[in-house]
């Protein structure tokens, strides 16, 4: 595998929040409260974008013949409903692990906002605000905290690798000699007494 292939796959940014559930993801963001507060203001205030747009805004365009206008709008509407049904959709595969209840749940909601008036599409609006809230803020709190535990790691490996270069390279013990025989070193020993014992054997 070639390093651009690796370093890619490094860079990549993994999305853990359609696997992690609900309960774990408000406990996250409850942890990282600024984090959590960027995602629920920048994925709240989007459903209420495109509500507004496709309520309002659109069809006085068109009314007043600025068709133009009214297709530019339509596009934006578009955006914010493409936006908001991703992270509906996570939210609903991380709270009913069931792709297919999933996009169920976002169609109804996203449906019932932008085509109904009145009560309903208030209803639907409330809670896409409270679901893309909850679930842009989960999104950065679970980044936040992955980049804070790199932080760590990277802290613990440069400080693991300061002392072992502070100790210094292993010096290695020198060899052990092999141990001799104590019977090869032995000189042998004359006994006086068995000489004169022998000489004078001879000599009677």
């Amino acid at each position: 595998m070639s390093k651009a292939k690796r370093s890619k796959r490094t860079r990549k940014t993994v999305d853990r929040s359609a696997t992690t559930d609900v309960v774990t993801q408000l406990e996250c963001a409850f942890r990282n409260p600024h984090a959590a507060l960027i995602g629920a203001v920048i994925g709240g205030l989007v459903p209420w974008f495109g509500r507004t747009l496709a309520h309002d805004q659109v069809p006085a365009a068109w009314s007043a013949g600025n068709t133009t206008l009214a297709g530019v709008m339509l596009v934006v509407v578009l955006g914010c409903a493409l936006f908001s049904a991703l992270s509906v959709y996570k939210f609903g595969r991380a709270a009913f692990g069931d792709s297919r209840k999933a996009l169920g749940f976002t169609l109804a909601l996203e449906g019932v906002m932008l085509v109904s008036t009145g009560v309903t599409s208030t209803a639907a609006l409330g809670v896409l605000i409270l679901i893309n809230a909850v679930a842009n803020g989960a999104v950065i709190s679970l980044a936040r905290e992955g980049t804070c535990k790199r932080r760590e790691s990277a802290k613990r490996a440069s400080a693991t690798r300061a002392r072992r270069s502070a100790k210094g390279p292993d010096v290695p013990a020198p060899a052990r000699r092999p141990s001799v025989p104590s019977t090869a070193l032995t000189a042998p020993v004359w006994h006086d007494d068995v000489i004169d014992a022998a000489i004078v054997s001879e000599l009677s």
